[in-house]
């Protein structure tokens, strides 16, 4: 491309980031590793966008190279790949078309890029493999010998060895080769002639064809010159160890992510990863500064910032008063007097023209019960989304799901409108007879997908249709439907709502023993009446890893809220096993530094 031609590329994107010093730096950095710190509402994917079509001007990526883009799920993939198709074209020139993008940007999720590979490769660790990967059902490691044909196939060492590794996986600790190894062979030998995959073989498959046939390995790092990678402070230490084997010396590199967000430790997200790879890999760092989201919103943007600045300086930066940022709270003497505070909220704003409202809570238990029994008591009709990834109904509802779109479109993937809502009606023929309420939502979250899927998804080839919903299934990722769902209030866990936005948002029971897990061994001396509990003055180094913790979940479910968020508390609450406890308090994270509590009684709620 000409010089001439470039600057007006430039002078195009500098146009559209609205002069954005530091999505700019981004986008024009010389330098061939970018690590981005991209909080929600910094305008991280238009970022990303435009600096993918500034090295493709500017020749950085040479034809017919093409760029690898992964993220945490098939969903959020489909969404990128269709920001990519949209926007790329219209700044690099009419010439390319959404077509010849499409083909020169690969995006997808950790599993489908190994699907892809195993596809042309599989074979080469078992001839079992030259079938189409996706045929095969994917089973969770913990989740085998809930199927009794996988449990009578397998040993009790065997099951111990599989279980062992998921358990490794979770814990962020990376396999050996040799464990590999092994973990595949008995996947292979006998999980596979019953049509049985583990969601770890499919990656852990991958590093051991990478392992064993280097010329492979070295065909993909040589085709991806550079390697794109969203919500990487998500990645778990498999994912990682796929992503390492990925890189070359020449491999550019654009990682974005926020450490705020990191809710899935639980899982295996690896602690501190967007730290860690600074230096491995020689990366520069970049943090993007304005909220667009909150831009609007003076109150909101302080909170945003606010909470930002406690976690960068282990909760001691120093705020100015004027700079504090006013955090609506409703407070109960009891738990139902703090439900029936919550819920007056709900009426008030659902006369708010299209308003979505969300009702989140730390995790499900009596507390939720009792809120969800007063929008009953008003009438108030709502989703009810407070199921887990570890439910019996939510994972046999998936695998049932997964059974019944293989079955179905497994051979042919000829998806249409008509096809899918078939589909979606025999799923509730096979649960015709359940009066589960957890059943009877992700029966509302199949339709909602499913025409989500059908109709605005329409232009997509059959195959990314295909992907997209077996993915949603194998992962157990319905509840990312709930954005789908049309209702206007919603009720979910904060995990269930992470990607999600609606207008409002009410945390509730944002009290001590609830939002955070260290009040044990914390030293702060409170005053025996007070209904507020405060950091030490120095929070002590034992606790702060688990608070920073606590922390990310408290900001993801506060920056789920597009106008404004709420939280609430009582000086009542049950424990995991309905047992009710007395003399609560306000949770230390309403009262950090920066934030001042007000009666969102007399807010207005804008």
């Amino acid at each position: 491309m000409s010089n001439t031609n470039l600057e007006k590329i430039k002078e195009k994107i500098t146009a559209q980031h609205e002069g954005d010093e530091k999505q700019l730096e981004v986008i024009f950095s010389d330098s061939p590793r970018l690590i981005v710190e991209a909080p929600a509402g910094y305008g991280k994917t238009t970022t990303m966008i435009s600096r993918i079509a500034y090295l493709f001007a500017s020749g950085r990526i040479p034809n017919p190279k093409r760029i690898l883009g992964l993220t945490f799920s098939v969903n959020a993939a489909l969404k990128v790949k269709r920001e990519v198709a949209g926007k790329l074209p219209s700044l690099l020139g009419s010439q390319n078309s959404p077509v010849a993008i499409g083909e020169k940007v690969t995006v997808t999720n950790y599993h489908g890029f190994c699907k892809g590979i195993l596809k042309k490769y599989g074979y080469l660790i078992s001839d079992a493999l030259r079938k189409d990967i996706n045929l095969f059902r994917a089973v969770g490691d913990s989740d085998i010998e809930k199927h009794a044909s996988l449990k009578t196939a397998l040993t009790s060492a065997e099951l111990q060895s599989l279980k062992a590794v998921g358990t490794a996986v979770k814990e962020a600790r990376v396999p050996n080769a040799e464990t590999i190894h092994a973990y595949n062979d008995i996947v292979i030998k006998k999980l596979l002639p019953l049509d049985y995959v583990t969601h770890n073989a499919v990656i852990l498959f991958v590093l051991e064809i990478f392992e064993n046939h280097t010329e492979v390995k070295k065909f993909y790092q040589n085709y991806y010159p550079l390697v794109v990678v969203d919500e990487f402070q998500d990645t778990n230490c498999i994912a990682w160890a796929l992503l390492e084997s990925v890189i070359s010396n020449q491999t550019q590199l654009l990682f974005l992510g926020d450490p705020l967000q990191r809710i899935y430790g639980f899982i295996g997200a690896l602690p501190d990863i967007m730290s860690k790879v600074l230096d491995e890999h020689g990366m520069a760092k970049v943090s993007l500064s304005k909220n667009y989201r909150f831009r609007n919103n003076p109150e909101m943007l302080k909170l945003d910032k606010n909470i930002r600045a406690n976690a960068a300086s282990c909760f001691t930066p120093i705020i100015a008063d004027e700079d504090s940022a006013d955090l609506p709270i409703f407070w109960g003497l009891t738990q139902q007097d703090e439900a029936e505070k919550v819920v007056a909220k709900v009426q008030a704003l659902r006369g708010e023209e299209n308003a979505k409202i969300a009702i989140l809570f730390r995790g499900r238990g009596k507390n939720a019960e009792i809120v969800e029994a007063e929008l009953a008591k008003n009438n108030i009709p709502y989703f009810y989304g407070m199921f887990t990834d570890e439910d019996t109904d939510y994972i046999e509802f998936h695998n049932k799901c997964q059974d019944m779109f293989i079955r179905r479109f497994g051979k042919s993937k000829s998806i249409n409108k008509k096809a899918l809502r078939t589909f979606s009606d025999s799923v509730k023929t096979a649960y015709a007879a359940s009066t589960d309420k957890t059943v009877d939502s992700l029966l509302w979250l199949l339709d909602a997908l499913v025409e989500k899927v059908a109709v605005d998804y329409a232009d997509l080839v059959p195959e990314d249709k295909y992907t997209l919903l077996l993915d949603i299934f194998e992962n157990r990722q319905l509840k990312q439907a709930m954005e789908y769902v049309d209702s206007q209030v919603i009720i979910s866990t904060i995990h269930g709502a992470k990607g999600l936005e609606w207008d409002f948002v009410i945390i509730c029971d944002v009290e001590q023993w609830v939002f955070t897990f260290t009040c044990r061994d914390c030293p702060s001396k409170l005053t025996q009446n007070s209904p507020v509990c405060r950091l030490p003055q120095k929070v002590p180094t034992q606790m702060v890893g688990t608070l920073l913790d606590d922390l990310c979940v408290f900001y993801v479910a506060l920056t789920r809220a597009r106008r404004q968020a709420f939280i609430s508390a009582s000086g009542e609450r049950y424990n995991a096993r309905g047992q009710k406890f007395t003399g609560g308090k306000i949770c230390c994270f309403a009262l950090v530094n920066g934030v001042t509590l007000i009666n969102a009684a007399t807010n207005s709620g804008d």
